[in-house]
């Protein structure tokens, strides 16, 4: 993570990287099939309705919509009502907090740093599958906090956390602790096998396969590591395959304030083919890597909340190809994702073609002068009816381009709009001429 620091509520969050698609769309997950010998499963019955999961290494809580949910890598915040989650490990003495306000929870979301003998003679409960151990409560962060309430502490040696909480719904949070999709996502195993009806996509010399509705987009603009104007690393926007030779930076405009509430999990793809290092995000790798159908792929360690990134290291590739995925609902879309990736150079199942593109080019001011240096951005959106599935911000003059199922789509800018018809293994193209006055 960056090792910026946010005063809560009083700095506006700027992302300073655009993720390429910021629709609200969310895709059904669809059915894979399980594997022969079992895996970790995600409790998926311990998230409340209403409440969002919030993933910390190979564990997960729930809290409501409303909390609030600091990463303490970079950022720190006041506890207000209905209440905080702070996740990670970050130094106490330079995290200082604004107003506290009394009646809310706090909850300290934290990797495991105890010694065993805290639990070594205790007898676990089982709580979602898993053997709990009731921790000693003496959280630095819960000191002298909610001095009413008893603070409950709870250890997981299993998943390698320890997750705190004082307040009235603290011990409500703590019992939706379950293994999070990335648990399942790189457990050891049997491979899941990929649907017949999932689409291939090749791209900087590597192989994978999604889910047929997912739109694809291909761009040169370096995207950011999750949704704009939050705590990037955490989770997606949206579904979707985001592929980027990273040839040029996003230009950002000013972001409008969001309080932190939880990211919601979501599913997705994307591929950066033109960088040293992951865009905005510090990473750290595991030493322990896995080998898929020619690929070495080491995940990271760090970050890890609702997006899985692994760097490629590809046959005659001087950079290596970072590949994040979408940690969303029990994890089997994105294991079988994981599971599907190769090097495009080897030999492979022929998967027909499911998709058709959608391109063009935008000029937003056609006949006018512009000034010398300024560069021009038009956002396009695609619409299914009345859904927006996909938006692709690009530079004045150059060439949007969607990757779609068939189907009948409409595709707007800001001063008009077009209906297209959109083939398997077919380009339709609609271009905007527009005028600026």
């Amino acid at each position: 993570m960056t090792t910026r620091r946010l005063r809560a509520l009083a700095t506006v969050v700027i992302a300073v990287a655009l993720s390429v698609f910021t629709s609200s769309q969310t895709f059904a997950a669809p059915t894979v099939p399980v594997t022969a010998k079992a895996l970790p499963a995600v409790d998926l019955p311990a998230t409340p309705t209403g409440w969002v999961p919030v993933a910390y290494g190979d564990a997960q809580i729930s809290v409501p919509a409303g909390f609030n949910v600091f990463y303490l890598d970079s950022e720190c915040g006041s506890v207000l009502r209905p209440g905080t989650v702070l996740v990670g490990d970050g130094s106490v003495p330079n995290c200082s907090f604004g107003t506290i306000q009394p009646n809310g929870t706090l909850v300290h979301f934290s990797p495991l740093t105890r010694n065993p003998a805290v639990w070594k003679n205790e007898k676990p409960m089982r709580l979602n599958g898993l053997s709990v151990y009731l921790g000693p409560g003496m959280d630095p962060y819960l000191s002298g906090y909610g001095l009413e309430y008893e603070a409950n502490d709870y250890i997981v040696p299993s998943l390698d956390i320890e997750v705190a909480g004082v307040g009235p719904l603290a011990k409500l949070v703590l019992n939706t602790v379950t293994r999070s999709p990335r648990a399942v996502a790189l457990a050891s195993g049997a491979s899941p096998v990929v649907p017949s009806s999932w689409q291939q996509v090749t791209s900087a010399g590597v192989r994978f396969s999604v889910p047929p509705n997912w739109p694809i987009s291909r761009t040169e603009v370096t995207p950011g590591l999750g949704d704009i104007c939050k705590t990037l690393g955490v989770a997606f926007a949206s579904t979707a395959v985001t592929l980027s030779t990273d040839a040029r930076p996003m230009v950002l405009p000013p972001c409008a304030y969001f309080p932190p509430t939880p990211q919601p999990p979501e599913n997705g793809v994307q591929v950066d083919s033109g960088l040293r290092t992951e865009p905005m995000v510090t990473l750290s790798f595991s030493a322990h890597c896995l080998v898929l159908h020619g690929l070495t792929s080491c995940p990271a360690t760090s970050p890890a909340f609702s997006i899985l990134v692994l760097r490629l290291n590809v046959p005659g590739r001087d950079k290596p190809v970072f590949f994040s995925i979408g940690l969303a609902g029990n994890g089997m879309v994105a294991r079988t994702i994981l599971y599907s990736l190769g090097n495009a150079a080897s030999p492979s199942r022929t998967v027909p073609e499911r998709t058709g593109v959608v391109t063009g080019v935008v000029q937003a001011c056609e006949g006018v002068e512009v000034p010398a240096g300024e560069i021009i951005h038009v956002k396009v959106r695609l619409y299914s009816e009345s859904k927006g599935i996909a938006s692709q911000t690009v530079v004045s003059g150059t060439k949007y381009r969607f990757s779609v199922s068939p189907g009948t789509y409409r595709v707007t800018d800001r001063w008009g709009s077009k209906v297209v018809s959109v083939r398997a293994g077919r380009i339709v193209t609609a271009n905007f001429w527009n005028s600026c006055v």
